[in-house]
C-alpha cells in the first residue's frame, strides 16, 4: 500500500489527538472539502465557511485521497486520467469577534498509483457496477495527460508531491441566536504550488460568497452558499481556463445526540475549462457524506465518503478525514 507520508504522521496524530480532547459539545458547522479532481484543486475555489465561537481559534487538519481512472473525449481534446491523489490540508481560523473572522489554509499534494484501486473494483464487483472497472485502459498509475490536437497541455507520467495554493479568506457573519447565522466571504488564492508538478494552476484568483447556517428544531441544521471565482492567468492546461466560475453548496447537519452528527453536504461549482472533455470542461458536484464525533469542547473527528456527480464521468471514491480543535473564546 502507497500512502504519502505527510499524510500517514498526520493520519497517526489525528487517531491520538482524538482520544484525548476535552468533552463539550462543537458548533454544527460545514464539512471542510473541495472538489477532489487536482484541477480544482490547484484553483482559488474556496473551502466552505468556518465559524468558530467569538474570540477562539480554531485548527482543522484535513487528509482527502481520491482515486480515478478514466479516458474521455470531446472533439479533438482528449483526457487520460490513471491516478490517486492525497491531499494533506492544514487551516487556522480566528475569530476577531462575533462579527470577522480570518482564515489561511495551506495543502499538500501527493499523486501517484496509491492504494485504492482494489477496494474501488471490489465494491463495484459487488454491486455488479461496470463503471470503474480497473486495468481497462492499459495503463500504469500514475498517468496524466491532456491533449488538444496535436498539442499536450499537460502531461504526468510519474509520481509526484509538493505544496498547494495558500487559501486566505475574511468572513463577516451575522449571529441571530436561535434564528442561526448568515454572513460573506471574500477569499483569496496565492500560487505557492508548482504546475508542473499538478499541485497548482499557477494564477492569482480572488472568490466572493454568500452563506446561511439555520436551525430546524434542536437538531437539524440546514445551510446554503453561492459565490463567483475569478481566476487570473491559470496557465495549467494552456488558454483554456475560464475566467468567472460560480459556486455553490448545500448543508443537512443531523444531530443524533451529545456525541455523534450525520452531514450529507453538495459542493458544486461551473465549468473551470473551456473546450475539454467532461472531468475539466463541464460542471462539478461532489456530494459528501459524514459522520462527525464530538470529542468535547476542544473540538470534533469527521470521516467523509465523497462522490462526484454525475458519477460515470467523474473520480470514483473520495475518502477525507478531519481533526477539528478549538481554543479560546
Amino acid at each position: 500500500m502507497t500512502f504519502s507520508n505527510p499524510s500517514r504522521w498526520i493520519a497517526c496524530a489525528l487517531l491520538l489527538v482524538t482520544g484525548h480532547a476535552a468533552l463539550a459539545d462543537a458548533p454544527p458547522g460545514w464539512l471542510p472539502v473541495r472538489d477532489t479532481n487536482p484541477f480544482a484543486l490547484a484553483t482559488g475555489l474556496p473551502l466552505t465557511p468556518a465559524l468558530p465561537a467569538p474570540g477562539a481559534w480554531q485548527f482543522d487538519t484535513t487528509i482527502s485521497v481520491a482515486n480515478t481512472e478514466l479516458r474521455q473525449f470531446r472533439g479533438d481534446a482528449s483526457l487520460l486520467f490513471d491516478a490517486e491523489t492525497h491531499e494533506t490540508r492544514l487551516s487556522a481560523i480566528h475569530a476577531i469577534n462575533a462579527r470577522w473572522s480570518l482564515r489561511a489554509s495551506i495543502s499538500h499534494l501527493w499523486i501517484g498509483a496509491g492504494f485504492l484501486d482494489r477496494p474501488v473494483e471490489r465494491f463495484h464487483s459487488a454491486f455488479g457496477f461496470d463503471n470503474g472497472d480497473r486495468g481497462l485502459l492499459g495503463t500504469h498509475a500514475p498517468q496524466v495527460e491532456v491533449r488538444r490536437g496535436d498539442e499536450v497541455l499537460y502531461a504526468l507520467d510519474r509520481g509526484q508531491s509538493g505544496v498547494g495554493p495558500l487559501l486566505l479568506d475574511l468572513t463577516r457573519s451575522w449571529r441571530s441566536g436561535t434564528r442561526g447565522v448568515t454572513g460573506i466571504s471574500l477569499g483569496a488564492k496565492l500560487p505557492t504550488g508548482s504546475r508542473a508538478r499538478l499541485g497548482d494552476s499557477g494564477s492569482s484568483d480572488v472568490s466572493f460568497s454568500a452563506f446561511a447556517l439555520l436551525p430546524v428544531g434542536e437538531r437539524l441544521t440546514v445551510g446554503a452558499r453561492a459565490g463567483l471565482l475569478v481566476q487570473g492567468d491559470n496557465r495549467l492546461l494552456g488558454d483554456t481556463a475560464r475566467d468567472a466560475v460560480p459556486f455553490a453548496s448545500a448543508l443537512l447537519r443531523y444531530r443524533f445526540g451529545q456525541k455523534w452528527s450525520a452531514v450529507l453536504q453538495s459542493d458544486a461549482h461551473g465549468p473551470l475549462y473551456r473546450g475539454l472533455p467532461e472531468f475539466l470542461g463541464t460542471a462539478g458536484n461532489q456530494l459528501n457524506f459524514g459522520l462527525i464525533r464530538h470529542t468535547g469542547g476542544a473540538g470534533e473527528f469527521q470521516i467523509t465518503l465523497g462522490e462526484d456527480l454525475p458519477a460515470l464521468r467523474t473520480s470514483d471514491i473520495a475518502i477525507n478525514l478531519t481533526l477539528r480543535l478549538t481554543a479560546g473564546g
